[in-house]
């Protein structure tokens, strides 16, 4: 059943890394981002959105100390709750085994990178019925698990 249009979704940080920094598609995450409601992150975004911006800068996609910068714009709109952070908890270690059990059980067994049961976990922990990312493994994963894959592109 697709995410319905005001339903919360749970934000993957390859997608949510669009809407701070420029990429060829940020334009439609970033519409998606101001129409949404409730963005659901976890506890991992902070730590995987300051590695994945120092990664663009190194590589010259954005200028120097720009991740520095777009971090601290991603904090604070952390900290002024523009986003639902799922914390870290027995709750979300629980959910992150079920991911495991289902994606590796039966006959469509996904391989699943710890990072990305993570976050299926939380949005599995929160109920949420769609995910956005433009990772093609988590997409996968994601869409075995029985998630709607939100893409605004």
């Amino acid at each position: 059943m697709p995410a319905a249009a005001n339903s919360p979704l749970y934000w993957d940080t390859s997608a949510l890394l669009k809407c701070y920094a420029p990429e060829p598609d940020s334009g439609a995450f970033r519409s998606l981002l101001c129409d949404r409601p409730r963005i659901v992150i976890c506890f991992m975004h902070q730590i995987e959105m300051a590695y994945a911006l120092r990664q663009k800068e190194s590589r010259g996609e954005i200028v120097p100390t720009a991740a520095r910068h777009l971090t601290g714009l991603f904090d604070r709109d952390a900290d002024d709750g523009r986003f639902v952070v799922v914390p870290w908890g027995p709750d979300l270690v629980r959910a992150a085994r079920d991911v495991l059990e289902q994606s590796s059980s039966g006959q469509e067994s996904v391989p699943i990178r710890t990072l990305d049961g993570i976050h299926l976990a939380a949005a599995r922990a929160v109920g949420l019925p769609g995910i956005v990312t433009t990772d093609k493994r988590m997409r996968a994963a994601a869409a075995a698990l029985g998630f709607d894959i939100v893409d605004p592109t």
